[in-house]
């Protein structure tokens, strides 16, 4: 499919604008600390929280299945990122001595869906590429999540929870070992639908 080749380069040169241009409706909230990501990973929408993915302490108690409790999901996540055109963009920053952490974050999504029987969390899979822009954004690293096509109702933000589907015993320390990787503040989302495939007829 032509589209997906051209997408890419399309989302990195729209990163110079959204820099300067807030997405509206896709920045996360300002962290919160203390607080504790929902059971299962889950996020609580629209809730504030510490880091990615943003920033958060983990708080004393943890649900029964270890996995991170109700609150205090990083603001990235803690953001609704369904989309309603058919590719989708993710811009994340994130600081620069947490890419490592981050790295593993994503190869630990890539495998928990490789595992993952549920078909929506498979369509998730199959159009969701991750990116790092070799420029940085205000001094941050930058990863381009694109998903073409879109898996329509689902949210693509909900890092934690889609991990625990899978991995239920080893999300909490993932957790806290990349809460401190997201950039307050440091996440876009766009919506693209496409004008023209200038390679076909």
């Amino acid at each position: 499919m032509k589209l997906r080749t051209k997408v890419a380069p399309l989302a990195l040169g729209l990163v110079m604008a959204v820099s300067t241009a807030r997405v509206a409706g896709a920045q996360s909230p300002s962290p919160q600390p203390a607080q504790q990501p929902p059971a299962g990973g889950q996020p609580a929408t629209g809730q504030p929280a510490t880091g990615q993915p943003a920033t958060g302490q983990p708080a004393t108690g943890q649900p029964a299945t270890g996995q991170p409790a109700a609150g205090a999901q990083p603001a990235a996540a803690a953001q609704d990122a369904t989309f309603s055109g058919g590719v989708g963009v993710l811009l994340v920053q994130v600081k620069g001595d947490q890419t490592a952490a981050y790295e593993s974050l994503i190869t630990k999504l890539k495998e928990s869906l490789a595992k993952n029987e549920k078909p929506e969390r498979k369509a998730m899979a199959s159009g969701w590429k991750v990116y790092k822009s070799s420029e940085p954004m205000n001094g941050n690293t930058l990863y381009v999540h694109i998903v073409d096509p879109v898996s329509p109702g689902q949210n693509y933000l909900e890092t934690y929870k889609l991990i625990s589907e899978t991995f239920p015993a080893e999300v909490q320390d993932l957790y806290g070992k990349t809460k401190d990787a997201f950039v307050p503040g440091g996440l876009g989302r766009l919506n693209l639908t496409l004008v023209q495939a200038l390679g076909t007829p």
